[in-house]
C-alpha cells in the first residue's frame, strides 16, 4: 500500500505548462484529461507558467517571442543552435528565472504537489533552481514536448523525463542523463486521437466529399504560414483534384487572407478555418497532412496514422522534430526547390506510400502516451517526500 492509499486521497499533481507555442498547452491539458482514467487517484491543476509568475512581462515575451520566430527565423535557428549543448544555466537566464522565483514558491505552498509535472521548459528550469536552493523536494517530472535534446529542457535536479521518443532518450543517455531517470512515453496526447472514428459519418457532418482526397493544412496554433498555402490555393491541379482543409488557429488575419484568396479563386472545395477544439475528427478524414513539424501536432497524426508532408520547419526544434519524424518513414519533408503543390499531389495520389507511412506511424507512435506518462509518474511514488506545504512558501521566503 503506497502512502496516497493509507491516506485516502489522490496524489496532488501540479501541472506547470506554457504559451510560447501551444503544444506545450495541449500536452498539459492531455495529461489532466487522462487523470480520468478510473484506475488513476491523480488531481491535476494546470497553470500557465509565465501567466502566472511573470504576469508583468508574459504578455511582452510572447508577443516578441512569437513575432521573432515568424519575422526572424534564421536568427531564432541561429540562438537556439549556440545554446543547443550548454550544460550549465547562464548567469543572465539564473536572474531572470529568480525574479519570478516568489511567485512560484507561493503557487506551490498554495497547491500543496506531491509532483510538479513541467511540459514547459522554463518551467522545469525554474522548479530545479528551487530544487538546486535546497527549497524544494517534491520530484520534479520534465515531458519534452519535441524530438529534442536541446539544454533549456535540461537540468541537474529533474527526477524523471518524459520523451517522445527512442531517438531523444538516445541523445539524452548520451548527454549522461542515466536511463533510471528517462522514459520513452511518446509525447502526450489526448485519448481521442488513438480512437478510430465512422469516417463516413464524419464526412457528411464536416461537409466533405468522400470522392476526394482531403488535404489538412495546419500552421500550429498561431497559424504560420507562407505564400506557399496561398499558392496551393491559386492551383487549378489541387483545386480540382483534392478537397482541403486550412486551420489558421488564432491568426485571424491569416484566416482573413486565405478566406479572401478562396472566394477570389472560386475553390469551391478549399475550406478555411480558425481554431478547431475537434481537430481530431478533421485529423480522421484527411489523407494528408501538410504541417509546420511541431511537437503536439505531428504526435497527434502519427496517434491517427496521419501521413504528413512536412512544410518549412523553422530551424530549431521544427527541424529537430523533420529529421526524427522523416527517419521514422512517417513524414515527408517538402522540398524547398520544388512548387508545394506539385509534392502534394504526388504524395496524396500515391497510395502505396501512404499505406507503408501509415504501417510506420503504427510503429512509431506509443499508444496511450498519456496514460504511459502517468504509469511511469506513479513509479515516483516510494521517493516522494511529504508534498510542499505552508511551510515551504514561509521557508523559501526567508530564504529570497
Amino acid at each position: 500500500m503506497n502512502r496516497f492509499e493509507a491516506d485516502q486521497r489522490p496524489m496532488r499533481v501540479l501541472l506547470l505548462s506554457g504559451d510560447l507555442g501551444e503544444g506545450h498547452n495541449q500536452a498539459a491539458r492531455a495529461l489532466a484529461e487522462a487523470c480520468g482514467l478510473p484506475r488513476l487517484r491523480i488531481q491535476t491543476e494546470v497553470v500557465n507558467f509565465m501567466r502566472q509568475v511573470y504576469p508583468g512581462l508574459h504578455p511582452i515575451i510572447k508577443y516578441f517571442f512569437l513575432r521573432g520566430v515568424e519575422k526572424a527565423p534564421s536568427l531564432y535557428g541561429y540562438l537556439y543552435r549556440k545554446t543547443h549543448g550548454l550544460d550549465r544555466m547562464s548567469i543572465s537566464f539564473r536572474s531572470f528565472l529568480s525574479i519570478g522565483l516568489g511567485k512560484l514558491t507561493e503557487l506551490i505552498a498554495s497547491t500543496r504537489p506531491d509532483v510538479i509535472v513541467c511540459t514547459f521548459p522554463l518551467a522545469a528550469a525554474a522548479v530545479s533552481l528551487l530544487k538546486e536552493k535546497g527549497l524544494l523536494r517534491v520530484p520534479l517530472v520534465t515531458v519534452i514536448t519535441d524530438h529534442t535534446d536541446h539544454s533549456l529542457w535540461l537540468h541537474p535536479h529533474t527526477d524523471l523525463y518524459l520523451v517522445g521518443s527512442e531517438a531523444v532518450a538516445g541523445a539524452l543517455t548520451r548527454r549522461g542523463i542515466v536511463s533510471s531517470r528517462l522514459c520513452v512515453t511518446g509525447i502526450p496526447v489526448r485519448q481521442r486521437f488513438f480512437e478510430t472514428p465512422d469516417r463516413g459519418l464524419l464526412y457528411r457532418s464536416l461537409g466533405l466529399s468522400p470522392e476526394r482526397p482531403t488535404v489538412l493544412v495546419m500552421g500550429g496554433g498561431g497559424g504560420m504560414f507562407g505564400d506557399d498555402i496561398r499558392m496551393l490555393i491559386r492551383s487549378s491541379a489541387v483545386r480540382e483534384k483534392l478537397q482541403m482543409v486550412i486551420v489558421c488557429g488564432s491568426n485571424a488575419e491569416v484566416r482573413c487572407l486565405l478566406e479572401e484568396e478562396v472566394r477570389r479563386c472560386g475553390a469551391v472545395h478549399v475550406i478555411v478555418k480558425g481554431f478547431v477544439e475537434e481537430i481530431h475528427e478533421w485529423m480522421a478524414v484527411a489523407d494528408v497532412l501538410v504541417t509546420k513539424p511541431g511537437g503536439l501536432t505531428t504526435a497527434e497524426a502519427v496517434a491517427m496514422g496521419l501521413p504528413m508532408l512536412l512544410y518549412k520547419p523553422i530551424p530549431g526544434q521544427e527541424e529537430d522534430n523533420a529529421d526524427v519524424l522523416e527517419r521514422a518513414g512517417v513524414a515527408v519533408r517538402a522540398a524547398a526547390n520544388r512548387a508545394l503543390g506539385d509534392q502534394l499531389l504526388e504524395l496524396a495520389f500515391n497510395g502505396e506510400r501512404l499505406q507503408r507511412m501509415q504501417e510506420q506511424a503504427g510503429r512509431f507512435r506509443c499508444e496511450q502516451s498519456s496514460a504511459l506518462a502517468w504509469d511511469a509518474i506513479l513509479k515516483l511514488q516510494p521517493r516522494m517526500p511529504a508534498r510542499a506545504g505552508r511551510s515551504f512558501g514561509l521557508k523559501v521566503r526567508e530564504a529570497l
